[in-house]
C-alpha cells in the first residue's frame, strides 16, 4: 500500500508543481474541444491544433523553469 501511496502522491505533486502548465493545458483542451463541438471544427484538425498547443506550451514551461534556476558556474580552462 505504501507504494501505490508513493505513486499517488509523486503524479500528485507532478501536477501541482507546476500549476501553470496544468491550467494552460486543460484550458487548451477545453478550448479544443469547443471548437469541435460548437463550431463543427474536424476532429483531425483539433488534434493537430493540441498537439502545436502542447509542445508551444512545453516549450514555454522549459525555457521558464530555465530561467528560473540559477546558472551552473562556468570552468574556465587555464592557459
Amino acid at each position: 500500500m505504501t507504494l501505490l501511496r508513493d505513486i499517488a502522491r509523486m503524479l500528485l505533486g507532478m501536477f501541482l508543481t507546476d500549476a501553470r502548465l496544468t491550467a494552460a493545458i486543460l484550458a487548451l483542451v477545453t478550448l479544443v474541444a469547443g471548437l469541435i463541438l460548437k463550431f463543427g471544427v474536424d476532429p483531425l484538425v483539433g488534434g493537430g491544433i493540441l498537439l502545436a498547443g502542447c509542445l508551444v506550451l512545453l516549450v514555454e514551461a522549459a525555457v521558464r523553469e530555465t530561467r528560473r534556476r540559477k546558472p551552473l558556474p562556468t570552468i574556465q580552462a587555464e592557459r
